[in-house]
């Protein structure tokens, strides 16, 4: 594949090796190729090379050293500059066009998307919310990464299978089954969704169970020790409260049936059991709750444009014997012992092993404690069915590397899974097990909880998000369909997400997101609109051959460059997935083609071969934007 800004690196390294050399100074041409960096301005060059990283001999020598160049008469550099410890350097329009004409007209649509020698099989595992309520924009935040990092491998040739983990056991959901369960198996009320009622459903029974949980633990406490449980239960009263007004004959006819219970606890406990044991009366209560939040989660993954190949029960793990494979090979092993009266593994030997360490990515800082894997009453816990489910995801698909996408907050749980893996004889999948950890999303004035129905879900930010676009289109004198108002809102939705290292936590603010400005997804769409329109307009393949080299001047050279620059920028990104620099890349070439754009007419443009330039800068522009709306999930939209 042509690489214009690559092929540049490497002409500007080997005329400055070539010049260094003379000055009796020997480089590597690769290494001052990846050592050149791009100004902060236009004005200070194309490129720029910090002197000291190749020699601080030369630091002193700059001129004579730019001098060398320049007498080499190098085919891609047409002047340099010393300032400060910087050797500046500025391209030759002539090696520019020619590079970027080639690689566009050779490269079309595909035009820098990388492509593998040999594809690997990758399994990439995301969302994989509790279906206990809907989901919420946290858990649309790991949605959109899992999406784009399943794209970028697609996009690079690799054979993707895209699986969501459903957590079906566990305490969150045991309380929503014995909700479900107490209240008869209510059906939704009104035309609210499912996971959304069942949402509050399972909200209110953990609620309640609290409540009487922290009554109970007050008749046992001392007297100073009481007026904190007493203010505890004000405030889950407060929730329950704010519950029963959405719901109220639900919380009403849950506080009678759970009233009557003599141990509630034991009650859920039991449930828990006999829903490991695959006792088929819970079971089948069980599974038909669980698809009934998940049915509501498959419709607002469809929203976002977002799919799965395999939906992979928790329950199922266990009733299929290979958790007890787990359990069994865990306690014949020599990282077998009792913690707390529990069996665990003691992976601390392995967690100080600095080869294992590394190898296994596990954080410097990160102190790992034994690992339990069943609790006193036989109940196996969640890492441990995750050890199961990770040798199935690579056992079922050959896969060669597995991506769990999990919040930053599970770094311990994801560091204990990839040794205890490797403790238990399974090497390659613990060290092409890769945790994609990302932070929390924040909303203003709101601290969100599940357990509570404290959150805002993806459903409400969408739909609010399509309301603002059908509102600043009427402004406009415009009617929007509703599959278009659809697209700008989601696509709008997925740039919040992916603008913000995963690494960071993001605030979500829905007042900015749909504006028609920099910044935005919809300033994007319609800065691909606008390509789109021109090259519409113009009808024809564009003529690479006759264009003007010397009309390449101002914002236009700019544009080149950054064009130039795009199979470099989509290649790290995708390397290092990391989203946010394609949208500050995205942003910049917006910014750059549309301030061109405005004050340089390109079809009303009389010469042939300054329009061909033009054009060429158009159609390079529309491009990779497109390609990279490919690798973000971002929806083209013919105008906005």
């Amino acid at each position: 594949m042509c690489e214009p800004y690559a092929e540049l690196r490497r002409c500007i390294g080997r005329a400055i090796a070539r010049a260094t050399k003379s000055l009796g100074v020997s480089v590597n041409l690769e290494a001052v190729a990846d050592m050149l960096q791009e100004p902060p301005k236009p004005e200070f060059g194309d490129l720029a090379l910090p002197i000291p990283r190749v020699s601080k001999q030369l630091v002193e020598n700059c001129g004579t050293l730019a001098s060398q160049i320049l007498e080499a008469e190098s085919e891609c550099i047409e002047r340099v500059q010393c300032v400060g410890s910087y050797l500046n350097i500025w391209t030759r329009n002539m090696y520019l066009i020619e590079r970027l004409a080639t690689a566009l007209s050779e490269s079309g649509s595909k035009y820098g998307i990388p492509r593998k020698e040999s594809s690997a099989r990758v399994v990439v595992e995301f969302v994989s919310a509790n279906p206990v309520h809907p989901l919420h924009i946290g858990s649309g935040r790991n949605a959109i990464l899992g999406d784009f990092i399943a794209r970028a491998h697609e996009l690079s040739g690799d054979i993707v299978e895209r699986r969501y983990y459903v957590n079906d056991l566990g305490l969150q959901v045991a309380h929503l089954l014995y909700g479900y369960i107490k209240l008869g198996r209510p059906r939704k009320p009104g035309s609210d969704k499912d996971d959304h009622f069942l949402g509050l459903l399972y909200a209110a029974t953990s609620t309640v169970l609290d409540i009487i949980k922290a009554k109970k633990k007050l008749e046992t406490v001392s007297e100073a020790e009481s007026e904190e449980i007493r203010r505890e239960i004000d405030t889950l009263l407060g929730e329950l409260l704010r519950i029963k007004k959405k719901l109220p004959e639900l919380v009403d006819s849950l506080l009678e049936s759970v009233g009557s219970s003599k141990d509630v606890e034991q009650e859920v406990k039991s449930l828990t059991q006999l829903l490991e044991l695959g006792d088929r009366s819970i079971v089948n209560v069980h599974r038909e709750v669980v698809d009934r939040v998940l049915a509501g989660i498959r419709e607002t993954l469809e929203k976002l444009g977002i799919h799965f190949d395999k939906w992979d029960y928790e329950s199922d793990l266990v009733y299929s014997g290979l958790v007890d494979e787990i359990l069994n090979k865990a306690r014949s092993s020599n990282y077998f012992t009792l913690h707390k009266n529990a069996p665990a593994l003691d992976l601390v030997k392995l967690a100080n092993n600095s080869e294992v360490r590394e190898a296994l990515a596990i954080p410097k800082h990160l102190e790992i404690p034994p690992l339990i894997f069943a609790r006193s009453n036989g109940t196996t816990l969640y890492t441990t069915r995750d050890i199961a489910y990770t040798i199935k995801k690579f056992s079922e698909f050959s896969a060669d590397r597995v991506y769990n996408v999990v919040a930053i907050e599970q770094m311990l749980p994801q560091a204990q899974l990839r040794l205890a893996l490797y403790a238990l004889g399974y090497v390659r999948e613990a060290v092409s097990l890769i945790h994609y950890a990302y932070e929390m999303v924040n909303v203003k004035g709101l601290s969100m909880s599940g357990r509570r129905a404290r959150y805002i879900t993806v459903d409400e930010v969408i739909e609010d998000l399509a309301a603002r676009v059908r509102d600043l289109a009427e402004k406009r004198g415009v009617k929007i369909a509703d599959d278009v108002a659809l697209k700008i809102a989601r696509s709008a939705f997925k740039y919040v997400m992916l603008s913000v290292s995963p690494r960071k936590t993001l605030v979500f603010d829905l007042e900015q997101a749909v504006e028609v400005k920099s910044g935005t997804a919809t300033y994007l769409q319609y800065t691909l609109a606008r390509a789109n329109s021109i090259m519409s307009k113009y009808g024809r393949e564009v003529d690479f051959s006759k264009i003007d080299c010397e009309g390449l001047i101002g914002k236009r050279r700019e544009l080149a460059l950054l064009i130039a620059r795009f199979p470099e920028v989509f290649r790290k990104v995708v390397i290092e997935l990391a989203p946010e620099d394609m949208v500050s890349y995205l942003n910049r070439l917006a910014e750059v083609f549309n301030s061109w754009y405005d004050t340089d007419p390109v079809l009303a443009e009389p010469r042939e071969e300054l329009r061909n330039l033009k054009l060429m800068l158009v159609y390079g522009t529309r491009v990779v934007i497109e390609n990279s709306f490919k690798l973000l999930g971002l929806d083209i939209v013919e105008k906005i």
